[in-house]
């Protein structure tokens, strides 16, 4: 069982919205309109595979049900997102040299049937500073092993052998402990509500929309310019609340 802390809020923040997306619009139309150029990105997938990873976050939701996401990231620009993903395109020996961080255009992820969930959320008040924390964890290994959590990841995706759910044994999502721990060398904690290792999207899906009260009362700690915590911000389109397989 992951152990949970729940935040004390009584109301969920309301700077965090829905932004309905439109008949027939792409994600990176959505993250347009929306005005998105940076932040956290959170997407949700519909394929077996990001199906499995909705399942296995319903630990760290109340209700146990599928998780909203899948995947998140860091939009450093309005055209690409540094991210963790399972789906590794390119030629694996790159993985150990890169950290398992991948620099992908917003295209890859632009299928609204692919990725019917999609969130831009703010934690920060500058963008330059995060991604120098991301290129130093992607070039130092050493900061965090992130092919080391890829591996328990892939084995329960695929079903191989006796593999279970990787946060069961306190093993985050890659792309989640990714994006919480150049945020925490910003000084910012992502997920103040688990006290184990299983960062996932869905726990900084929760910080953004449960912990505003935590972030206003805590002030920046990150060394040299000061980029946050701030109150989260940001926007949201859900085109599939229940978790399910696009046929």
């Amino acid at each position: 069982m992951i152990s949970i802390r729940h935040s004390p809020a009584t109301r969920q923040n309301d700077a965090v919205q829905e932004v309905p997306a439109r008949s027939g619009e792409s994600n990176r139309q959505w993250l347009s309109r929306v005005g998105a150029t940076e932040g956290i990105v959170l997407l949700g997938g519909s394929s077996v595979a990001h199906f499995r990873i909705r399942v296995a976050q319903s630990h760290v939701r109340q209700d146990l049900s599928p998780a909203l996401w899948s995947l998140t990231g860091i939009l450093v620009d309005q055209n690409t997102l540094l991210s963790v993903p399972l789906d590794w395109r390119g030629d694996a020996s790159e993985i150990p040299r890169t950290n398992g961080v991948q620099t992908s255009a917003l295209d890859r992820y632009d299928d609204a049937e692919r990725f019917p969930n999609i969130a831009v959320l703010r934690f920060a008040t500058a963008t330059a500073p995060i991604r120098a924390h991301a290129e130093r964890v992607q070039a130092q290994r050493s900061v965090i092993d992130l092919p080391s959590l890829m591996v328990p990841w892939l084995a329960y995706i695929w079903s191989a052998g006796e593999a279970g759910n990787p946060l069961l044994a306190g093993h985050g999502l890659p792309c989640a402990v990714f994006v919480e721990t150049v945020y925490g060398i910003a000084g910012i904690e992502l997920t103040p509500g688990l006290s184990s290792t299983s960062s996932c999207p869905e726990a900084i899906w929760q910080a953004a929309r449960w912990w505003h009260e935590f972030y206003a009362e805590t002030p920046a700690t990150g060394r040299g310019e000061r980029v946050g915590p701030i109150v989260p911000t940001g926007q949201f389109a859900l085109r599939q609340r229940a978790a399910a397989v696009a046929a």
